[in-house]
């Protein structure tokens, strides 16, 4: 909720703060320099002290600054809140998905990924729904000052009920998944997912107004549907990854790839169209397949990883692919400003998404209907 707040809030700041799209695609993109780069080292540390201090510290990072962030009076000042907020965030996900692959029996992974990952999609979705109201009612910073609150709920829960996981006494060196190529051509291909999440996830409340809705809330109800369709999206795709297990996990997270680059260039034919119900269920299937695609990559990830190096993995695979995410808000923002329209950030991110799919299909076995090869220990 805290991450996709800049959503809605980015069109009531853009009149504030007097941005052009490009300059507001940079603000939204603050928070990713700082997720980003927090990634590996967050991954290794909790490797190395204990994830649960991490994950505590991290979303009690993050709460402080949503709160801070309600009291900002510049572009500036918002630029520098997120970007420390990054850092909280970037925290998390080294260290919640071990967690998860701990807890979880491995031939349940897809499920247990799955549906432990619809937080986020929730996340996002109510996110923009309540951002979308709050903001048209009671401004902008009023969104961050309330999803502070359960942000602040989740570090007392995290706190009381989260168990540290044992890691094992095999010893595995660290250095282990940088050197797998298959890691390397997962995490690669894997740019193009999270840079088609973020074209839609930043920028879908402005499209639906500039096809015809009214007002900044009922256009976050719309743009809501990315969101919410993670519940379905994750549920079926860790299903369908575990049920068929014995063919790997690469063909079905490839085929997702394919799909979603059909679904994405019909969003941008269908900025044309005026049409708000085809653009809403367009923004729902993007995000059915875009997070559907996460329950077989984190499953694949958790199927070849030693549990001992588990954090330092996830860490990896999340630094890598969110340089999308540093790519995706401003060079949207910034095609829109000189064509005029989203059409063609759209038709962009479904060629992104072919070239991951090729690079998603060359994880050994290349092209075989088989499971993924381990990481060399």
């Amino acid at each position: 909720m805290v991450r996709i707040a800049i959503s809605p809030a980015l069109i009531p700041m853009m009149k504030e703060f007097n941005l052009t799209h490009a300059q507001a695609g940079i603000l939204a993109t603050a928070f990713f320099y700082a997720y980003t780069i927090m990634q590996l080292p967050a991954g290794h540390i909790g490797d190395r002290v204990g994830k649960k201090k991490i994950l505590a510290l991290g979303s009690f990072i993050w709460s402080l600054m949503a709160f801070l962030t309600s009291l900002a009076t510049s572009f500036y000042q918002v630029f520098v809140l997120r970007l420390i907020t990054g850092l909280g965030e970037g925290t998390y996900f080294g260290n919640d998905r071990p967690v998860i692959a701990a807890f979880t029996p491995k031939d349940k992974m897809g499920k247990g990924q799955g549906i432990s990952f619809t937080g986020l999609g929730i996340g996002m979705g109510t996110g923009i729904l309540l951002g979308g109201l709050i903001a048209q009612q009671f401004g902008w910073r009023s969104v961050f000052l309330a999803f502070s609150i359960p942000s602040l709920l989740a570090f007392l829960l995290i706190m009381k009920y989260i168990r540290e996981p044992e890691v094992g006494s095999t010893h595995v060196s660290f250095k282990a998944p940088f050197k797998s190529k298959d890691l390397w051509l997962l995490n690669i291909g894997g740019i193009a997912v999270i840079y088609a999440l973020w074209v839609i996830g930043t920028w879908a409340p402005k499209m639906f107004l500039e096809i015809g809705v009214e007002s900044l809330g009922k256009s976050s109800v719309f743009a809501s549907l990315f969101g919410f369709a993670a519940i379905p999206g994750l549920f079926t795709s860790g299903y369908i990854s575990d049920r068929f297990i014995k063919y790997g996990r690469k063909f079905l997270i490839a085929l997702y790839f394919f799909l979603l680059a059909i679904v994405m260039f019909l969003t941008g034919k269908a900025m044309g169209s005026g049409n708000v119900a085809v653009l809403s269920l367009l923004v729902f299937v993007d995000g059915f397949f875009v997070w559907g695609i996460w329950a077989p990559i984190y499953a694949l990830v958790s199927d070849v990883t030693p549990k001992k190096v588990l954090g330092t993995t996830f860490g990896f695979v999340n630094f890598v692919m969110f340089f999308g995410s540093l790519i995706a808000p401003w060079l949207t923002g910034w095609v829109r400003d000189l064509t005029g329209s989203f059409t063609w950030g759209c038709y962009l991110a479904a060629i992104v998404l072919l070239v991951g799919m090729i690079l998603i299909l060359l994880i050994r076995p290349a092209f075989q209907f088989k499971p993924e090869t381990p990481i060399e220990v």
